[in-house]
């Protein structure tokens, strides 16, 4: 009877701990650093963060910052598809007055690759820009 009742209270003890000692998780982190095909990293970058499963619909935009790099938190785990875009362009003046016109060159650089999200964890993307096709 003494052994069943020990029993019981460890039971209960235990229980209880293990209980007491759960915590809800925690958004994860996706950063994503943008860098070109030197490793510099590059500022100024669109970057889109997008689902590519049927039922998912979370998409992310945003800039990387002076350091290259952008982040967002997510409430649940997610495997996201990553694009990085730099359009760089260029005005030139041609002719003389008064028949002057303006030439706009646009030149674009591109990456892509996929980020694996968890909660309260971090998860870090290196996405190198190249010239687009």
């Amino acid at each position: 009877m003494k052994n069943a009742f020990a029993a019981l209270v460890l039971t209960i003890l235990g229980s209880l701990t293990l209980t007491s000692c759960y915590k809800e998780p925690g958004p994860g982190t996706g950063e994503i650093v943008v860098v070109n095909s030197k490793g510099e990293v590059q500022s100024g970058v669109h970057v889109r963060m997008f689902c590519t499963q049927v039922d998912c619909d979370v998409v992310r935009n945003g800039t990387t910052n002076s350091s290259g790099a952008y982040s967002q938190e997510f409430d649940l785990p997610v495997v996201l598809r990553v694009r990085a875009v730099r359009y760089d362009s260029t005005v030139t003046v041609v002719g003389l007055p008064p028949n002057q016109m303006e030439e706009v060159s646009v030149d674009s650089l591109c990456g892509e690759g996929f980020i694996q999200i968890e909660n309260d964890e971090i998860a870090s993307e290196r996405v190198t820009i190249l010239d687009c096709n």
